[in-house]
């Protein structure tokens, strides 16, 4: 059995510019990602119920408005993952919402947008395409200090808190995130990620079709590193630009859907993956926990 370590709080129960991309024309491995329904766990493998994944929802590192002619946005290719982790705070990564290619001690307060949640019907009707709710937000904390090259310095620390303008609709439930017992984290234990892969969106040229999220489970390959910033891990999960940000999530102690960290980066095309050559991962540690609980508690929600 797997225990929390540190600081545990419960809510209500990648682009361009990730980190560690090293490219490659070789695909060995199926793409095992599917389609996530948050409405209908008809329309899921084995019929399970997603709702709980209804809090992942698309970033943009920009504010996004409706005018006449629909949202000023150039594209929906530029969306990364968050998810909410209160009605009114989202996290992701720092990479995700600080995009320029030398970002040194950045400023919070930046503008982002965020939009959650899907919409009924086979339509992509809603804020952009298939996502039920549209917000603006702005930055209030983050980890590292340092950007270069798109690359953030330590990339254990690569995490932002986005706090929204307006709370999230109550039909939407908060994800739980907690810091894991790293020395009793097997090798080989089942993680799995959610967010908005841009391969899954480009071929259809409608870059705000986001109503689709995928998720893709895989192992624990082990523990690259802990410091005092954070840790980083390396896993089998399937992830490609545009999943940056999204929560890794397991079942822990009885409790189904904890997320234990984010999306990091991805080598290869992200699909090709293994033991010698898996994706990467931040993952949460007690002092992590720690200073996202004090970013809530210095912008709490209304």
């Amino acid at each position: 059995m797997l225990g929390f370590a540190g600081l545990v709080f419960l809510s209500a129960v990648a682009e361009g510019g990730i980190p560690g991309i090293w490219r490659t024309d070789r695909v060995l491995e199926k793409d095992g990602r599917v389609a996530k329904d948050r409405l209908h766990s008809r329309n899921n493998a084995n019929h399970e119920d997603e709702s709980f994944l209804n809090a992942v929802g698309a970033v943009w590192a920009y504010g996004i408005d409706k005018s006449g002619a629909g949202y000023d946005a150039a594209t929906g290719h530029d969306a990364a993952t968050g998810f909410l982790i209160d009605q009114c705070h989202v996290l992701t990564n720092m990479h995700v919402v600080y995009t320029d290619d030398v970002v040194v001690d950045p400023p919070v307060g930046k503008s982002v947008a965020f939009a959650v949640g899907q919409t009924e019907g086979d339509k992509d009707r809603g804020a952009l395409q298939g996502l039920k709710f549209l917000l603006q937000g702005r930055v209030v904390a983050h980890g590292d200090a340092m950007i270069l090259d798109h690359v953030v310095r330590n990339p254990d620390n690569d995490w932002a808190v986005i706090r929204l303008a307006a709370n999230v609709d109550s039909t939407i439930t908060p994800m739980t995130i907690a810091a894991i017992d790293l020395a009793r984290l097997p090798a080989h234990f089942t993680l799995a990620a959610a967010g908005f892969p841009t391969d899954h969106r480009t071929p259809r040229g409608d870059g705000f079709k986001l109503k689709d999220l995928w998720g893709s489970d895989g192992q624990l390959v082990g523990i690259v590193s802990v410091s005092t910033t954070g840790a980083f891990i390396q896993t089998t999960i399937q992830t490609t630009p545009g999943n940056s940000g999204g929560p890794i999530y397991g079942d822990f102690n009885g409790q189904k859907h904890i997320v234990v960290g984010m999306v990091q980066g991805i080598r290869g095309n992200g699909i090709d993956v293994s033991e010698s050559m898996p994706n990467v991962q931040v993952l949460f540690t007690p002092g992590t926990i720690a200073k996202i609980t004090l970013a809530e508690a210095k912008t709490p929600c209304r």
